[in-house]
């Protein structure tokens, strides 16, 4: 590939968000090796001016290996998005969530491929490799889910993609993780992704699980790649039970643990809480050190501890407090 070939991404937040996106951004740009340039473009429903100065400025004090490194702001309304929302489902999100639906339309039309990342995570690789990963036979690249490995999978004694018989989906069909996604925006614009997905939204509003995750694995369940599990390292990942055959084995588990490329917070439990007591905020702890709200964020005494002794050790720790803990539960009498 070109080393001139620029790495467009996409995020979207909101002011709550705008620490965690600082967060993300400088993660991004601490691990561009390939010298391209970055287009950063970001939607917004709140985040001012006077902040988007400071991200900028905060982002580009970072070290690191980039040509050229620009940025977009787009300032949406979301009122309209509050009507998708399921009463009680998943109330950690906000409406921002369903800003990424909007790319092919806020981004400019000169735009052929766009990464987007969730603000929720940190990147530990060159996102160059992402973007050469795209296979433009589909609309979309994403990581197979774990927890909800296929669009049949249950939750809430429901499938995840509530209505795939009637839809002719096969139950076999995998389900993807919205956090990280590789668009090829022509093919987005062409099959009228955007339009469909709000329609599919609008009239299953009250069945639709994971918000617009549902629609667009409902949607483009025939129109999707599956890349590298390292690519999306959600909270399944500290779990090997959850990495089950046939959907998949503990090989794949080993190889996404030893050497991911995001790590995603995904989840109530945010490593910026003050009681996040998980895996991985190491990670996270890395890179918000660079940032100007190192100060100012209370992280946990957990993400200390192990950012000293390290993740592997941490984790080992953990995962004996889980099992032990399962092992005095079971001696409980009944």
């Amino acid at each position: 590939m070109s080393e001139t070939k620029p790495i467009t991404l996409l995020c979207a937040a909101n002011t709550q968000y705008t620490m965690p996106l600082t967060v993300m951004l400088t993660s991004v740009v601490s691990n561009l090796r390939s010298g391209r340039p970055l287009h950063v473009h970001v939607i917004t429903s709140d985040i001012a001016e006077p902040a988007q100065i400071e991200i900028e400025r905060s982002i580009r004090s970072v070290k690191t290996g980039y040509s050229e490194l620009t940025f977009n702001w787009y300032t949406i309304d979301i009122a309209g998005f509050a009507r998708f929302f399921s009463k009680g489902h998943l109330d950690y999100i906000s409406p921002d969530t369903y800003s990424r639906l909007l790319a092919p339309e806020v981004l400019p039309a000169s735009v052929k491929q766009v990464i987007y990342l969730d603000c929720d995570l940190v990147v530990l690789a060159d996102l160059a490799a992402l973007s050469d990963a795209a296979d433009p036979a589909y609309t979309v690249g994403a990581v197979s889910n774990v927890w909800f490995p296929y669009v049949s999978s249950m939750f809430d004694s429901e499938p995840v993609v509530f209505n795939y018989a009637e839809l002719g989906i096969p139950a076999s069909n995998r389900y993807f993780q919205c956090g990280v996604l590789v668009i090829n925006l022509e093919r987005w614009r062409e099959r009228s992704v955007t339009v469909r997905a709000f329609e599919y939204l609008a009239e299953h509003r009250s069945k639709v699980r994971f918000h617009d995750q549902g629609a667009l694995n409902a949607i483009l369940y025939d129109d999707w790649f599956r890349l590298d599990q390292r690519w999306n390292q959600v909270s399944t990942a500290l779990h090997p039970e959850r990495w089950t055959a046939p959907a998949y084995s503990h090989s794949d588990w080993l190889t996404a643990k030893s050497d991911p490329f995001v790590v995603h917070y995904d989840g109530h439990d945010k490593p910026w809480k003050a009681n996040f007591k998980k895996p991985r905020s190491s990670f996270f702890l890395r890179y918000l050190r660079k940032t100007p709200f190192a100060a100012a964020v209370r992280i946990s005494p957990f993400a200390r501890i192990e950012s000293v002794i390290g993740y592997s050790l941490y984790y080992k720790v953990w995962r004996f407090k889980i099992g032990l803990a399962s092992i005095l539960r079971g001696l409980r009498p009944a």
